[in-house]
């Protein structure tokens, strides 16, 4: 799991899949897909994806 962080922290930092990917020296599609897997561990959205990236700003529950 700490792998998908590392991914999900490069995400963050760059705010675009295409370069985090690149910081990492992994394929987008592998990035992305290391990203919907840590959602679904940890049952929660953590990126709205769409045109552009938004950290998804919805609070997790039991907070």
């Amino acid at each position: 799991m700490l792998d998908k962080l590392e991914l999900l922290l490069a995400l963050a930092r760059e705010r675009h899949f295409g370069r985090a990917a690149e910081s990492v020296g992994v394929t987008q599609p592998t990035l992305s897909s290391a990203v919907k897997s840590l959602e679904d561990q940890l049952g929660v959205l953590l990126v709205e994806r769409g045109s552009r990236f938004q950290a998804s700003r919805r609070k997790a529950s039991g907070s």
